[in-house]
């Protein structure tokens, strides 16, 4: 992990992940630019969501989240 690149991961390893130089953001999905990173096992979908949303546009997110019956949720985190 480079030092200060922004991440999230499992509440259980936010602090190893911290001690290798990550500057851990809490939220469900953080999106450094190149790198993004979910916390927690069900983050994943939300991830999955976000990279539709961010490569396609969120009408088509929409449509997957319809057709997984499934609502995103929680926090994105991206750099500005």
């Amino acid at each position: 992990m480079a030092n200060g690149t922004q991440c999230t991961t499992h509440s259980a390893s936010k602090a190893d992940l911290a001690a290798q130089g990550g500057k851990v953001i809490n939220a469900h999905v953080v999106d450094d630019g190149d790198l993004i990173t979910s916390g927690g096992i069900t983050s994943g979908l939300d991830l999955g969501l976000w990279l539709v949303t961010r490569e396609v546009g969120a009408d088509i997110s929409i449509q997957v989240e319809a057709a997984m019956e499934y609502e995103q949720r929680g926090v994105v985190w991206r750099r500005s």
